[in-house]
């Protein structure tokens, strides 16, 4: 069986300098009756890009959102199991989940900069989370810039509105505020789906740099891009009660080249989904 997907080496550190970052064991999630997710079981290692993959409907945004709590928003979410962060349940009740979130941070689908600044959209979780000295706060916007790969672009528009940049630097700009609370994981929820290949191209740049210093987990549908960016991939499926579930999880290189699971196979190869 071949798959015919170029699968760079983006290996990084060495795998055996990588730890569990995040854990999930055996969970379940419901919104009210319906289970959208079934028996989840998967590390995340520290070091590395996870790339979450399969077809619509699977469950793949909401396992992304297990691990800062982004479910608790939707009415009659119930988690069963365990999801932990460097060891500690993300679900225990004496969670502060606003520092959860402040730790693991999420930059969705479509770009949502706020109707504010430049400055003031990247400026914004420091200043919720206390930060008040004008100063500071201009070291950590332009530092949050140059890692989101975008200070040279929007230098000489710091006043500017957040809204009138392009989509690709929108997106950009809403990696640069979640990058401004120093969070230690990035969860990326399809972030290039509403982008053009050039911009896309920025971002999966920015991810591979980002790496170097964050935990990043990336929904997709593009299999080129999971093949692209990611050190390790988890392929998901749903079950005929539409519950999802994980078919295989592994390095990226062997679900693309060699998956132990048909079903697998057969995804990659476009013979379903």
């Amino acid at each position: 069986m071949s798959i015919n997907i170029n699968i760079p080496d983006i290996s990084g550190r060495p795998a055996e300098t990588c730890v569990t970052k995040l854990k999930a064991e055996h969970v379940n999630l419901f919104y009210g009756s319906f289970q959208a997710l079934r028996n989840i079981t998967l590390d995340i290692p520290s070091c590395s890009i996870t790339a979450i993959i399969g077809p619509s409907g699977c469950g793949k945004s909401s396992m992304l959102r297990l691990f800062n709590r982004m479910n608790d928003l939707i009415h009659g979410t119930r988690v069963e199991g365990n999801v932990e962060l460097d060891g500690i349940p993300v679900y225990d009740t004496k969670i502060d989940v606003v520092e959860l979130r402040k730790r693991v941070g999420m930059v969705f689908q479509k770009p949502n900069p706020f109707p504010m600044s430049v400055f003031d959209n990247v400026a914004f979780g420091p200043r919720r989370h206390g930060m008040k000295i004008r100063g500071e706060l201009e070291e950590i916007v332009e530092k949050s810039l140059h890692r989101a790969a975008l200070c040279d672009e929007v230098k000489d528009k710091m006043n500017q509105s957040g809204l009138a940049l392009s989509g690709g630097q929108q997106q950009r700009l809403c990696i640069a505020r979640v990058l401004a609370v120093e969070p230690e994981v990035i969860l990326m929820d399809e972030p290039c789906s509403a982008l053009d290949p050039i911009a896309t191209l920025k971002i999966e740049d920015l991810m591979q740099t980002l790496a170097q210093d964050y935990t990043i987990i990336i929904v997709t549908h593009n299999m080129q891009q999971a093949a692209r960016v990611s050190n390790t991939a988890a392929f998901m499926m749903m079950e005929p009660d539409r519950a999802g579930t994980l078919v295989e999880y592994g390095p990226t290189a062997q679900l693309f080249t060699n998956p132990k699971d048909k079903r697998t196979e057969d995804y990659m190869t476009g013979r379903f989904g």
